[in-house]
């Protein structure tokens, strides 16, 4: 009788998590997304500009996937097939740590070395660890799980510390000229060039920055019946004209991280998402549509971050190499000396379209894993004073965040056109290399 009594209490537990099974990986996946959460607005408090918020975003969700893809035995580890990442610490004899605690542990731990608000990050962690404590978990496989995330955690770190980051911060500033069709620094800063030596960083997946360079190229001719001439006309008479949706779109996905305010004798900067973050939440909240495990919301999250440091890698070895001006110095200097573009102009050369490029290539990677026709709400931009905004795929946002750039007098439309190729080339190089099963 006692038997059977047991028989049916393991029987009623089987089916508890039968039934709950996926809400209680969602609790578990809650945690990865709470701390992409916190890392995108740390890194936007701590004022990364767009390229090196990338490169913030990629190493910790690197080693959280590595730790939680034990969960899954579907998802091949990226050791030995991302540029310089040997193999990585295995949990050896230890007792068997608790792979979501390794991985949310080893993800702050790598975090927390690339921010500058470092006790955001570790206060999270002290709030999860005391947390488990709190509920009873167990303090030797808590131990072995934090051992286990420092081995990966430590092994991630050491080799972002060879990408040449650190180096790259002591190379000189970018040097411009007068040369006819070149950049030069615009208005209202007209500050420096950002990030001149990004095309210096090792990338994860790409052979060199210059892998993907586009074949089409927007070459700088005042002449009337070349591309330049009339790809700068069909800018200045569209943005002479924008409706109201136009206008909207290209706030909406502005994205600019530290905003120029002069009022007068006052100048103040506004923070906001960077591009890459905004992408990362969108992949944030298709995990939640979907109500994706833990792994598989890591897989997203990785390829995805993944994607967009190639992106700004490919697409910042372009800017630097053409050089090219931008709309408002050449549509001041020879069409209107008053003309100002919808949205301020970032410092850096213009071709290509850093949106444009870094928008395909994380969408290229988010169709491939959760489908063409994925239709989502983005709420990303709630917070800056936006509506929410519906998509009916992430093709349709990625080409909507291309031509805002053109919308706000930023880009020329045949930069953008050329910009959403070379992007999708990107992600779909990603996918090939770090997930080629399931790559369409």
């Amino acid at each position: 009788m006692l038997k059977n009594f047991r028989l049916k209490i393991i029987c009623f537990v089987f089916s508890l998590c039968m039934l709950f099974g996926n809400a209680f990986c969602q609790d578990k996946a809650a945690y990865l997304h709470q701390l992409n959460t916190l890392l995108i607005n740390t890194v936007m408090v701590d004022f990364f500009p767009p390229p090196i918020a990338c490169r913030i975003y990629a190493y910790p969700n690197i080693a959280y996937y590595e730790c939680i893809r034990m969960e899954d035995s579907s998802l091949p580890s990226f050791s030995n097939k991302l540029n310089g990442l040997g193999g990585l610490p295995k949990s050896g004899s230890m007792a068997r740590p608790d792979n979501y605690v390794s991985a949310a542990l080893a993800f702050s731990f790598v975090a927390q070395n690339l921010v500058g608000s470092e006790y955001k990050i570790e206060n999270w962690r002290k709030s999860y660890m005391d947390s488990l404590r709190n509920v009873g978990y167990d303090s030797m496989q808590l131990n072995n799980s934090l051992q286990f995330a420092k081995a990966i955690a430590d092994s991630i770190y050491s080799w972002a510390k060879q990408d040449n980051y650190n180096q790259s911060r002591g190379l000189p500033r970018f040097t411009y000229t007068n040369k006819a069709g070149t950049w030069r620094p615009t208005p209202a800063d007209y500050a420096q060039a950002i990030e001149p030596h990004w095309n210096t960083i090792r990338p994860f997946t790409l052979n060199s920055a210059g892998q993907f360079s586009p074949t089409r190229k927007l070459k700088y001719s005042m002449k009337k019946n070349s591309s330049f001439y009339k790809t700068m006309m069909e800018l200045y008479t569209l943005t002479n004209n924008l409706d109201s949706t136009q206008k909207l779109i290209a706030r909406y996905w502005d994205d600019n991280p530290n905003v120029s305010v002069n009022l007068g004798h006052l100048n103040y900067f506004i923070h906001k998402i960077s591009p890459g973050g905004h992408w990362l939440m969108i992949t944030k909240q298709a995990c939640e549509i979907k109500q994706e495990s833990a792994a598989r919301s890591s897989l997203a999250y990785t390829l995805t971050s993944i994607a967009l440091m190639d992106a700004f890698i490919g697409c910042w070895d372009e800017k630097f190499k053409t050089n090219l001006i931008r709309p408002i110095t050449v549509i001041n200097d020879y069409v209107n000396k008053n003309w100002q573009p919808y949205i301020q102009t970032p410092s850096f050369p213009e071709f290509t379209s850093g949106h444009a490029v870094i928008s395909n290539a994380a969408a290229t990677v988010l169709t491939n894993l959760f489908g063409e026709g994925f239709a989502f709400a983005d709420n990303t931009e709630v917070a800056f004073g936006n509506e929410v905004r519906k998509f009916t795929s992430f093709y349709a946002a990625s080409r909507e965040v291309s031509w805002s750039r053109v919308y706000a007098g930023i880009h020329y439309p045949e930069t953008a056109r050329i910009s959403i190729e070379q992007g999708k080339i990107i992600g779909k190089h990603v996918l090939k290399l770090l997930y080629p099963n399931e790559t369409k």
